[in-house]
């Protein structure tokens, strides 16, 4: 069976964290440091704007509170993404108010967005969703602190400009089968250092004057080393991940395929490839049986409204959504064979009609 997703990791990987253990520093260290100074250099700005942590859901935990975020403030946010946003928010004692989706996209809608901006709105959390970039310039211009969660979407640009670089702060994940890992891990970022620096404060308790609650969100030298290999094959990753997505555009037909092609100024990294069909369990079983793992992004269950007890009828794009898509191996550890071997699934499944 394909894996529907799995790391790519060969010998630099192992190399270098092997270099770390041998050098007997494991914890945060001088790799920690440059890790987080290539991503920034990454993504156009020195270092110093960016700093790693224990994972994603703990660098949008920090990012929360760096911006002041407390009880009784909303935080606007999607109903199609994962629970980690949801728990960050009430780990921050703020209210989630959930937003539907737009129908292209899957991103955050702009027009529902607006709708529920109200006084107590602290800031809003637009996820680049499987990597899509969302319309970023026009959530910023809403007037509300941006967060801009890239944990799916490091590599995509928008306008040319790398996301993660257009909010107020933005988050980053490096979990195991992430476009880059270290594990798991994860980075906050932003332009401005004040916002930063909070987070790097927050983030260990150890050799300090004075006193007031602080945790361990710390990342290892170890994942640091992993990281700053993942990151040089970044470009080679996106590549890849392009040309297998090319190959499935020439089978399938244009209005079953996602991410659409042709976004304008949108460039996603293609973390996912879905197929948009009603058919989904049957053609879940038919290229399980011609040995294709697959998955459904995002099941019915799993939809923020739902886990809150909220009328889906408040949320028909994401219910939509998450009933008709199934996603494909999309990951730059396929090999030619097995790419093929889905090629050849998908061709078949095309004649029986999608």
């Amino acid at each position: 069976m394909i894996a529907h997703n799995k790391p790519c990791i060969d010998s630099k990987e192992i190399q270098a964290m092997a270099r770390v253990l041998k050098s007997g520093w494991i914890a945060e260290g001088r790799e920690v440091e440059g890790f987080e100074g290539e991503v920034c250099r990454y993504l156009g700005f020195q270092g110093g704007h960016g700093v790693a942590v224990s994972n994603g859901v703990s660098a949008l935990y920090l990012v929360l509170l760096a911006l002041g975020v407390s009880e009784r403030d909303e935080v606007i946010l999607p109903s199609y993404v994962g629970s980690s946003l949801l728990n960050a928010v009430f780990l921050a004692k703020a209210k989630p108010v959930l937003v539907d989706v737009d129908p292209v996209t899957f991103n955050i809608s702009l027009e529902e967005t607006k709708k529920k901006i109200g006084r107590r709105t602290k800031a809003v959390i637009v996820s680049h969703t499987f990597g899509v970039p969302a319309d970023i310039e026009k959530f910023v211009q809403l007037g509300v602190p941006v967060i801009e969660d890239c944990a799916l979407a490091i590599g995509a640009t928008f306008k040319g400009r790398k996301v993660g670089t257009f909010g107020q702060i933005a988050i980053f994940s490096f979990a195991a089968t992430k476009m880059l890992t270290t594990g798991y891990g994860g980075m906050a970022f932003s332009r401005n250092k004040k916002l930063v620096d909070w987070v790097r404060d927050y983030r260990e308790y150890d050799c300090r004057r004075t006193y007031k609650p602080r945790f361990n969100f710390q990342l290892s030298d170890f994942q640091a080393a992993m990281g700053r290999v993942q990151l040089k094959k970044l470009s080679g990753f996106l590549q890849r991940r392009k040309s297998i997505a090319r190959k499935y555009y020439k089978i399938l037909p244009p209005d079953s395929v996602w991410p659409p092609r042709n976004l304008e100024g949108k460039q996603p990294n293609f973390f996912r490839f879905l197929v948009r069909t009603k058919q989904t369990a049957k053609f879940k079983q038919f290229l399980a049986k011609r040995g294709v793992g697959t998955i459904v992004p995002m099941q019915t269950y799993e939809l923020l409204h739902r886990y809150l007890g909220q009328s889906p009828r408040g949320f028909p794009i994401s219910e939509e959504v998450a009933k008709t898509t199934l996603s494909l191996p999309v990951y730059p550890a396929l090999n030619d064979s097995e790419t093929r071997q889905i090629r050849s699934a998908l061709v078949d499944w095309s004649k029986e009609g999608l």
